[in-house]
């Protein structure tokens, strides 16, 4: 198993999710990303889906941070080639459509794969 680390970031006035729902947020970023890894990888499990939004500053912009945790065979990607750039590749791709819906315009920061072992706390 690989423990994947996906970091994310959006910015703007207007956002689908409200800075005071986080929490509803975070659970409907799950769900989501669950749905798309599945597409992806046979077997995954979403340990972590964290939403943080800066203060807005005085023109209304703010920044949102999102980081997501799951851990995934890598063994089990559904995509050709099969090596670790390329799922890391991949899932950014995805992850950034999906994060689209809900945050506007999105960049990836990193998508990071590494093996369950090698997990530091």
């Amino acid at each position: 198993m690989h423990l994947l680390h996906i970091n994310a970031r959006s910015y703007g006035r207007i956002f689908e999710v409200l800075p005071e729902e986080v929490e509803n947020a975070e659970l409907i970023a799950e769900e989501a990303v669950s749905h798309l890894l599945l597409g992806l990888f046979d077997e995954v499990i979403v340990d972590d889906v964290s939403i943080h939004f800066s203060c807005a500053s005085r023109m209304g912009q703010r920044d949102c941070f999102i980081q997501i945790q799951a851990q995934c065979s890598l063994q089990s990607f559904k995509m050709f080639p099969c090596t670790r750039e390329h799922m890391e590749l991949t899932v950014g791709k995805s992850i950034c459509s999906l994060l689209k819906e809900f945050f506007g315009p999105v960049t990836i920061d990193s998508v990071i794969a590494q093996p369950l072992f090698m997990r530091t706390r």
